[in-house]
């Protein structure tokens, strides 16, 4: 085959198998999401089921529930998680300043603050697992934020015992 009709037969030929794949794939019908009808239990009971795997649990013992969501977690354990990080990240708004602050200030002076929200993450131990930096619109400095964003986790607050999620704004300079 000519070098000049590979592209296009590669392409023709990706779009078949992507055309198929759609076409096979909405064939199936949707799950349903509900339970069945009362009528519909009433005939499956009456239709012989097939002979139960041998490690089944017998009918007498009960089946373990499906994962729940977590539950809610108390106001004032959400609340003092927030303000011990709160504290953690006043006691590092010097490095904060220092390594992304001032660096973006001295290339534009403008904007003379931003404003930063923190959706931070801790683990039963106090340990931050997750951290995310989104910025308010209208007070943003792309450069600094981006600067934050690299900072290693190692943000710690005293054990809560469950995995909390807190989000807190922090104005800089």
């Amino acid at each position: 085959m000519q070098k000049e009709l590979m592209t296009p037969a590669a392409i023709l030929l990706g779009s078949v198998v992507i055309a198929t794949g759609l076409y096979l794939g909405l064939q199936r019908p949707a799950p349903s999401s509900g339970p069945p009808p009362a009528g519909a239990e009433a005939a499956a009971a009456s239709v012989s089921a097939p002979p139960a795997p041998v490690d089944a649990q017998p009918p007498s013992q009960p089946r373990p529930a499906p994962a729940a969501a977590p539950p809610a977690l108390p106001r004032e354990l959400y609340k003092r998680v927030e303000a011990d990080a709160v504290k953690a990240l006043e006691a590092r708004r010097p490095q904060f300043l220092k390594q992304c602050w001032e660096p973006s200030a001295r290339k534009n002076p403008a904007p003379p603050r931003a404003k930063y929200l923190f959706s931070m993450t801790f683990d039963e131990s106090g340990k931050e697992i997750a951290r995310g930096i989104s910025e308010v619109r209208g007070m943003e400095r792309p450069d600094a934020a981006q600067c934050l964003r690299m900072i290693p986790l190692g943000i710690g607050v005293p054990p809560p015992g469950t995995r909390v999620a807190v989000e807190i704004e922090m104005v800089l300079p």
